[in-house]
């Protein structure tokens, strides 16, 4: 008996260790990049270069279609032009990014004559969620809805 539960016991530790080890090897899904299929390439470059202040990288295509910038170590936004209008966006789905000062990115956007606004829709507003964090939302040249706020995960 004490040989049959010892065997069993092995088998259950064994069975469990390979699929330990399996699940140690299977490596989650993570961001890569999110593509925004915009009207003027050069105008939204402009503007998530110099207003959201993201950084551009190199994009391999050099067909004059894209830029792309850098938003964490291994995720990037992809600007794609050759949409033919500007089509209407719902503020619910809308990409998010945090900067350190929401004091200078809001000054940034006033001095750009930027409008933002709270998520009841108040211009000028900023939202206070519960845990602290303060956002902001406005719109990109085309229409897509962006979060600014200073959460440091």
């Amino acid at each position: 008996m004490k040989k049959l539960l010892l065997s069993g016991l092995t088998a259950l530790a064994l069975t469990g260790f390979s699929t330990f080890a399996t699940a140690q090897s299977m490596k989650k899904p993570s961001l890569n990049h999110i593509a925004i299929y915009v009207v003027n390439l050069e105008q939204s470059t402009t503007f998530y270069r110099d207003i959201i202040g993201l950084e551009t990288m190199d994009e391999p295509f050099k067909d004059g279609r894209h830029s792309w910038f850098k938003v964490g170590p291994h995720a990037q936004v992809h600007i794609i032009s050759g949409a033919t209008a500007a089509v209407p966006h719902d503020k619910n789905a809308h990409l998010c990014f945090s900067v350190a000062s929401m004091e200078e990115f809001l000054a940034n956007l006033r001095k750009n004559n930027i409008a933002y606004e709270d998520w009841p829709g108040k211009p000028g507003g900023i939202t206070n969620r519960v845990d602290g964090v303060k956002q902001v939302y406005l719109k990109d040249p085309d229409g897509y809805w962006l979060e600014i706020n200073n959460d440091t995960y």
